[in-house]
């Protein structure tokens, strides 16, 4: 594979002890444990706790190699019956290597054994720690609570190493490391921004790196932001690689099935990365076809509120995307966050500002919110310019300091803001003094006519064009703008 196409993952992984980013205890710990063994005296089997992407099998990877151990690595959710783990496992354990060296057996993700499929294989591992002649490290994400209930006959024989998530300051030293090696223009911020984004998660900030990389000749807090939210329990990049790789549809469900997102997310970071990933013409034509159909079933879902339809949304924009393809696409890929979603989330305040206003004119201005968001709005700008009609406006509508600031740009908590709520609350209290006088024994058209009469009567300069108008002989009601 050419190195550029070399995932950072692995082109940056740690080779010995000092390259490793935080957790320091746990690797005293592992280098007393270690020293312990090469010395003759016999130790208890470590069991790893900690969340994905701490570096729980890297270090036992590392063990081996300052010690030169022979490795043999087991997955444990691999390997469930009772009769495997004391065949393979066992034999590791219990016998040392061909040149007469330590073996570390390392079982990785003992907490795969939990579930109906256990069988008997927790109990035999618990069983092969307390004769194993060899260093074993075991490896988990969690150890309290049900999960470490299950695992008690392995935590009894075992000495605990938790792992932390690494600081965010040697987490963004790392990445400056990377970045001066690779000669990478950066501004500190984003490297800053992009270590707090990886909420401890090494390998998966480094594929963030590399994916901004992939796509910017420097790197900004601005490309920061557009990578978007990362799911790190199972994140979402590695979904789609499994996806856009399968070669059967097995493959494709089983990558789905294990994507911590719902459907609608997964099929927007599909219809994304859809064009990078298929760089031929033919098969990026197929992908779309069928994630168009996916979507046609999406539809109907939202208009029928049928959700057996999801089974086919769910497989033609997944399996179907991805088996059609007739070429193979190697190495890197650099996914991104899908922009339809950057975008609703960048305009998510100004939606929100809008939405809030015209909720407060929607009774007095007898439209719906929708229509005043989209169409009444934008005449609003004349009359937010005038210091009069704003106290007046604000007074009228019961608009907030937020509702201002959005309406003016100006601060919520600036002086302007403060004197425009105080003189529309006095207004609003004269209002109310000649308003009950003047709504004595009307109808409820008549009193909001009288009350919009009352408003201009408040402000001598109004020009006579401007007064509302009186109401129509049938009675109609009319419209503000």
């Amino acid at each position: 594979m050419p190195e550029k196409a070399l995932l950072w993952t692995e082109k940056f992984a740690p080779q010995k002890f000092s390259e490793i980013v935080g957790n320091p205890s746990a690797i005293a710990a592992v280098r007393k444990w270690s020293d312990g063994w090469k010395n003759g005296i016999k130790q208890k089997p470590l069991l790893f706790f900690g969340n994905t992407g701490l570096g729980k099998t890297l270090l036992a990877e590392i063990t081996a190699k300052e010690t030169g151990w022979q490795l043999f690595e087991l997955n444990a959710s691999d390997f469930r019956t009772k009769d495997i783990i004391e065949r393979v496992a066992g034999a590791a354990a219990l016998n040392s290597s061909f040149s007469g060296e330590l073996r570390l057996v390392l079982i990785d993700e003992v907490d795969g054994l939990q579930g109906t499929a256990d069988k008997g294989g927790s109990a035999a591992i618990g069983a092969l720690l307390k004769q194993a002649s060899q260093p074993m490290i075991l490896t988990c994400n969690e150890i309290y609570g049900d999960a470490g209930k299950k695992l008690s006959s392995i935590k009894a024989q075992c000495e605990i190493v938790k792992f932390d998530k690494p600081r965010a300051d040697s987490i963004a030293k790392f990445l400056i490391r990377i970045c001066d090696s690779e000669k990478i223009d950066y501004d500190l911020k984003s490297i800053e921004e992009l270590a707090k984004s990886a909420n401890g998660d090494i390998r998966s900030v480094l594929l963030d790196l590399q994916t901004i990389v992939e796509h910017s000749k420097k790197i900004t807090v601005q490309d920061v932001k557009e990578m978007g939210f990362r799911e790190r329990q199972q994140d979402v990049f590695k979904v789609l690689q499994k996806i856009f790789h399968a070669k059967t549809i097995e493959e494709c469900q089983n990558a789905r099935f294990t994507a911590d997102v719902d459907s609608s997310m997964l099929f927007s970071w599909i219809e994304e990365n859809i064009p990078r990933h298929f760089k031929q013409a033919d098969d990026n034509a197929r992908a779309f076809n069928y994630l168009s159909r996916a979507d046609i079933f999406n539809g109907r879902i939202f208009k029928r509120q049928h959700y057996g339809f999801l089974r086919y949304s769910s497989e033609l924009s997944t399996s179907g995307v991805a088996i059609q393809r007739e070429h193979h696409y190697p190495g890197f890929v650099g996914y991104r966050f899908p922009e339809k979603i950057s975008t609703l989330g960048a305009s998510k305040g100004l939606r929100a500002g809008k939405k809030g206003v015209a909720e407060k004119m929607q009774g007095k201005v007898h439209g719906s919110i929708k229509q005043i968001m989209n169409e009444d709005l934008v005449f609003l700008e004349p009359v937010f310019k005038d210091d009069k009609k704003i106290r007046e406006w604000t007074a009228l509508f019961e608009f907030d300091d937020d509702d201002l600031a959005f309406l003016t740009g100006k601060k919520a908590d600036s002086k302007w803001v403060k004197s425009i709520l105080e003189d529309a609350a006095e207004l609003r209290k004269n209002f109310a003094t000649k308003k009950r006088k003047a709504l004595q024994g009307t109808t409820p058209f008549e009193a909001e006519i009288a009350e919009k009469e009352i408003l201009k009567a408040g402000n001598p300069e109004v020009e006579e064009s401007e007064k509302p108008a009186k109401p129509a002989i049938d009675g109609k009601q009319t419209r503000l703008f």
